[in-house]
């Protein structure tokens, strides 16, 4: 499978799932990936798209997107890419945004792993327990657990007024100790 294809694929499959409907209630997008494709450093993998990134089609642009940049910027970190569990933007009854149900998570996890496997990236970053869900890790607060890291949510971090700079800071100097252990 090539990249276009696996692009294609997630597209496709997104269109066919319940939650479509909010892409067009909305007049917003399915929205897959921002940055480099072509074997990132580091893969960052959120939950689902907010309001920013569904009228913008992009992941991670909002304000937990800036942190995030923030963060990456801060350890020199500019081969990356970032996607989500899920490719559109969840509703709850009230028309507010939740987190995608394991059950959306794992629709999407075949094409999803289809994707992340024609990216190839060295690293993974799981940002919040969604992902970790996506990952099937337990909950721990930072780690690396082979190529694959965990750091809370930046949405986590706003909504406590703090910047996770330390806590991203860590991670990374945890995987530079660990070094050896492999290529995804």
């Amino acid at each position: 499978m090539s990249l276009k294809n696996a692009i294609n694929d997630l597209k496709e499959v997104a269109k066919k799932h319940e939650l479509y409907e909010n892409v067009l209630k909305t007049d917003g997008n399915i929205v897959i990936f921002r940055g480099n494709l072509e074997s990132p450093d580091y893969l960052f993998i959120g939950e689902a798209p907010g309001n920013d990134e569904n009228k913008q089609g992009i992941p991670f642009i909002g304000r937990s997107g800036k942190l995030l940049d923030g963060w990456t910027e801060s350890r020199g970190i500019d081969n990356f890419a970032i996607i989500n569990t899920v490719p559109i933007i969840p509703f709850d009854s009230e028309g507010k945004i939740r987190k995608p149900t394991k059950e959306e998570i794992k629709y999407f996890k075949p094409y999803v792993d289809s994707f992340i496997k024609e990216i190839n990236p060295k690293n993974i970053v799981c940002l919040g327990k969604s992902a970790l869900e996506y990952m099937d890790i337990k909950l721990e607060n930072t780690f690396w657990k082979g190529n694959i890291g965990f750091i809370y949510h930046p949405a986590f971090y706003l909504r406590r007024g703090q910047k996770g700079t330390e806590d991203f800071a860590k991670l990374i100097r945890n995987k530079v100790d660990q070094k050896g252990l492999g290529d995804f």
